[in-house]
């Protein structure tokens, strides 16, 4: 299926173009909200693929990435807030192009963290959350080394983005480039397990009955099932499906968090099942 570049544009004024990927007879329909620095391109093969099982995808460009009309810099910020903003633009884009169906929810890792955020303002009935080796950054959540690697890891790159003005992680290895609001955001996610962004909480409204599959990928450091589970005790009256999936051998550079992002059926399998259950 090709794909549709649709042009959206923020409450203030931000402009980027979500990808669209349609079924030929959809089940389903969701909105995908990618990782951290990762472009809304890298998810073509997994749209692609959901296409085959039933599932029509919108994936979501974040605010700073590729085609997003913004760049963070020292004077252009953004954060959680201004991100999340933009989800109902994403979900109205899904329904008008898949009307009569629920739109749920797709997150990789920091995508499924707001998507769980998202769902203390917004929420419809029917709508379900899948999340891809997603898990809260919050450092309780870990143990041992790990624990103090994440927390020291997000402190540092908190400093770093308040002494910038931002996060220069295209040129550090991890995250992408970023605003400094958003870096500030996460780590205190990592210090105190609480999204909040521009004086606004997150955690309110979280109590919403909904479906939830949490997908784990195995060997992947970045999201181990400890953090998955924490992120998805927010959620207090959903019903929880959970499965592990093994990661393509190659290329063992990438860790698995990113690699099954190559040969995404694995994932998109028993994703699009889940989604196209009535």
């Amino acid at each position: 299926m090709p794909t549709e570049l649709v042009d959206l544009v923020a409450p203030d004024g931000v402009r980027s173009q979500a990808r669209f990927t349609a079924a030929t007879s959809p089940r389903a329909v969701t909105v995908l909200l990618p990782a951290m620095g990762v472009n809304a391109r890298s998810y073509d093969g997994l749209a692609r693929a959901l296409s085959h099982h039933g599932v029509s995808t919108l994936v979501a460009e974040h605010r700073g990435g590729d085609s997003s009309s913004v760049r963070a810099r020292r004077g252009t910020d953004y954060g959680y807030a201004e991100v999340l903003s933009e989800l109902p633009l994403l979900v109205e884009a899904a329904s008008a192009r898949v009307p009569g169906l629920p739109v749920d929810l797709l997150g990789h890792s920091m995508g499924g963290q707001l998507g769980v955020a998202a769902l203390s303002r917004w929420h419809r009935a029917g709508a379900r959350l899948v999340l891809v080796a997603s898990g809260t950054v919050h450092h309780r959540a870990w143990t041992g080394v790990s624990s103090l690697g994440i927390l020291l890891g997000t402190t540092v790159a908190e400093g770093v983005a308040r002494t910038l003005g931002f996060f220069p992680g295209h040129r550090l290895g991890f995250g992408g480039l970023q605003g400094r609001s958003l870096i500030v955001d996460w780590a205190r996610a990592s210090r105190t397990g609480i999204f909040a962004s521009g004086g606004a909480s997150f955690e309110q409204g979280l109590d919403v009955p909904l479906e939830v599959l949490t997908v784990s990928v195995l060997g992947d450091t970045y999201a181990p099932p400890a953090a998955t589970r924490h992120l998805v005790a927010k959620l207090s009256h959903a019903t929880v499906k959970t499965l592990s999936v093994a990661p393509p051998a190659e290329p063992r550079r990438l860790n698995p968090h990113f690699r099954w992002l190559r040969e995404p059926d694995a994932v998109a399998a028993p994703v699009a099942e889940f989604l196209a259950r009535q």
